[in-house]
């Protein structure tokens, strides 16, 4: 056995099983369903809302979305657009902090996410369909959290505290301000795992962030679908997020390395 969840060869074809039996199995011990419930009723208690009279907030973490948003639709344009970093610059930040610092900030951000999306399913601005996919979405970001948790502790590494997330107090103004937010939120997810994922040395770490990306992208491309975006799945070809732009963006939030 090797790495945090040992070396395990799932053969041709069977990666995605071996990935999702193992999350299965991390719920079970730590008893995820029950931290997960907890987590969602004490959202509010977690929330600093603030009115952010400067937009602060707002205009820069939209600013700082907005620029990876525009790479990764440059990529989709005009081909396999890099952006101003070399591969390498981009992956540096996080082989520096490792494969745990890595999943501790994934954790974090997992959190944030899902606490948006149960604010967002809590607010009264969603309804039938639309409702049900903003749970969903949810109830995805804090599975994702579980899993990340369960690993960390599996690996004898500290599961960080949930942090005070500070939301701006129009972020549940009107249904579309709420998901002109998640589609900044989504990117940021989205170019931190493809970010990390070549920074990961154990293998098997890989694979689950994999899956977690994978998953990141039909939520952004849900959020495209509820705003009305023709076609919803409009990106060619992702982008990377070096940790210093992703640290960037959710700072505002509350979140920090």
């Amino acid at each position: 056995m090797g790495g945090i969840w040992g070396i395990v060869d799932p053969g041709p074809g069977g990666l995605r099983r071996e990935v999702v039996r193992r999350t299965v199995v991390f719920f079970r011990d730590i008893g995820s369903r029950r931290e997960r419930s907890q987590r969602m009723d004490g959202a509010e208690s977690r929330i600093s809302p603030v009115g952010f009279d400067r937009e602060y907030s707002r205009r820069n973490f939209l600013k700082t979305a907005a620029m990876a948003g525009a790479a990764a639709a440059a990529a989709g344009a005009g081909g396999l657009a890099l952006g101003a970093r070399p591969a390498w610059a981009v992956h540096e930040g996080y082989q520096a902090v490792g494969d745990v610092g890595i999943f501790q900030l994934a954790y974090k951000l997992e959190l944030l996410e899902g606490t948006f999306y149960d604010i967002g399913a809590a607010s009264g601005l969603f309804a039938g369909n639309d409702l049900a996919q903003i749970a969903a979405i949810r109830d995805h970001e804090f599975a994702h959290a579980d899993a990340i948790a369960s690993t960390l502790s599996a690996a004898g590494a500290e599961v960080p505290a949930t942090p005070e997330f500070i939301f701006p107090d129009d972020a549940t103004a009107d249904a579309a301000t709420f998901l002109g937010y998640a589609a900044t939120f989504e990117p940021v997810g989205i170019g931190a795992y493809q970010g990390a994922a070549p920074a990961l040395v154990d293998k098997n770490l890989l694979a689950a962030a994999i899956s977690i990306h994978n998953a990141e992208c039909q939520h952004r491309c849900a959020i495209n679908i509820l705003q009305g975006v023709v076609p919803p799945n409009n990106i060619a070809f992702e982008e990377a997020l070096p940790l210093d732009a992703v640290l960037a963006a959710v700072a505002p939030f509350g979140v920090t390395a």
